[in-house]
């Protein structure tokens, strides 16, 4: 880094540890070694995981938007892989999924950090879930010149582990699943009381960002003598913030919140998980001393709705379904009885859809999974859109209160949703169900971008 460039450390706060960086007006580099890791889920509880730079979650990659980052990866595993960075809007080829890294190879990603907001990363080597299952993931967070106005800026991943007593991992899906769903709850990569608190005092103003790391498991957090204020949604500011104890986030998606400090010296509270017996409970601990309020900083972002015809018609429609059958590799080596489809095809079979680049795109997307309903197992779809942001038009044809900007939307089970995106860069764009099992058998398309 040139010496004649400003310089300012950032405090970011991972589960306990104080984490940062050095950041440079102009660039910031990390290097991403992936290695096999034996990773204390709590006292008592090892597991043997897959790792970047040797914790779970990997290394925080941090950057101000603006900034070139220059990402060198390791890969010390025994098979290829690759990185995604989930919800950056990049050019085609450092978006992840087209390349291959193999085993005792290097490479280097370099791109320019975009929209402010929070985002992650994991490997898109298909199939995709071994690897992710396993803890490859991290966050990724393009700092917005408002941020540093909090108390405090805490990122929580969340995952779920399928294990065993002795902590081995349990490969495939138990009997009767269609879904790996595990027994093991974590946050920051611990689980029970291995779970760091969250320390404030009085009148402070904390940032919260949560993001769901898990293959198949939505998470329900809520805060106990509290509420969270929520302002953005996969990274993206709200036109409405809104005040809430629970917040949601199925596969892929992340949530930022304020939380207010509004409680006395000495309290405990916790935000906990709908099943907090497998392991997700933050203490929420105030200290002794108290300090002024901390007003929030946050910035209300300008309308920027698309301008779209009533009544018309969607230019792309999607139906989300599964069948048996189908031959693809279970993840336990076996071939699983259960294939998932979009328009009636599973992936690779699934038909491209043709978009231009710089056009505006509307998408209707059914849960028309009729398999599914026959076994009576209700479980809402996570789709994750590629290379750009869209915003959600409605929900069950139920328009949101204000603009709201993603790029990965749970669909109803049984229901749809409308979606409206631009491409800005051309390629091949992947769009898939960010249920990492329904991913890998065959809910996956390809949205080709062209001039």
């Amino acid at each position: 880094m040139s010496s004649s460039c400003t310089t300012r450390t950032t405090r970011f706060i991972l589960a306990a540890a104080v984490l940062f960086t050095t950041l440079n007006l102009h660039a910031v580099d990390y290097r991403l070694e992936l290695v096999e890791t034996e990773w204390e889920l709590k006292p008592g509880l090892v597991t043997t995981a897959w790792s970047y730079g040797g914790s779970v979650p990997g290394t925080p990659i941090v950057a101000r938007q603006g900034e070139t980052v220059r990402i060198e990866v390791v890969n010390r595993l025994p098979e290829p892989t690759n990185v995604h960075w989930h919800g950056l809007v990049l050019p085609v080829e450092q978006d992840g999924p087209s390349l291959t890294i193999e085993p005792g190879a290097t490479h280097r990603y370099e791109f320019v950090a975009g929209q402010s907001g929070t985002y992650w990363y994991h490997p898109h080597m298909m199939p995709v879930l071994p690897q992710l299952d396993r803890g490859l993931y991290g966050p990724f967070i393009v700092l917005a010149p408002e941020d540093s106005a909090y108390t405090a800026d805490h990122t929580f991943v969340l995952d779920d582990w399928l294990l065993d007593a002795q902590g081995k991992r349990v490969e495939g899906l138990p009997a009767g699943a269609m879904e790996r769903h595990g027994t093991i709850e974590t946050v920051n990569g611990k689980t029970g009381p291995a779970v760091a608190a969250l320390n404030v005092r009085s009148g402070e103003l904390h940032k919260l960002r949560f993001i769901n790391a898990s293959t198949a498991s939505d998470h329900t957090l809520r805060i106990e003598g509290h509420r969270f204020r929520i302002t953005h949604t996969d990274g993206h500011a709200l036109t409405e913030p809104y005040s809430t104890d629970t917040i949601t986030l199925a596969p892929g998606e992340r949530v930022d919140a304020e939380l207010a400090a509004t409680g006395t010296a000495g309290q405990r509270y916790r935000i906990a998980s709908s099943r907090p017996s497998a392991g997700i409970v933050i203490p929420v601990v105030y200290g002794e001393s108290r300090v002024a309020g901390v007003a929030s900083p946050f910035v209300v972002p300008a309308p920027r709705a698309y301008q779209l015809k009533a009544g018309a018609r969607p230019d792309i429609v999607l139906e989300l379904g599964s069948a048996m059958g189908g031959g693809h590799m279970g993840h336990g080596g076996g071939t699983a009885m259960m294939r998932w489809t979009i328009n009636g095809r599973s992936h690779p079979d699934t038909k491209a859809l043709d978009v231009k680049v710089g056009k505006l795109v509307t998408m209707r997307v059914y849960d028309r999974d009729m398999m599914a309903m026959m076994m009576d197992h209700r479980m809402q779809h996570s789709v994750h859109l590629h290379g750009t942001t869209f915003q959600v038009l409605s929900v069950n044809g139920a328009r949101p209160s204000g603009e709201i900007w993603k790029d990965t939307v749970p669909v109803p089970s049984r229901g749809y949703v409308d979606l409206a995106f631009v491409m800005t860069n051309p390629g091949d764009w992947m769009l898939h169900c960010h249920i990492i099992d329904h991913e890998d058998g065959g809910m996956m398309t390809v949205l080709r971008a062209r001039p």
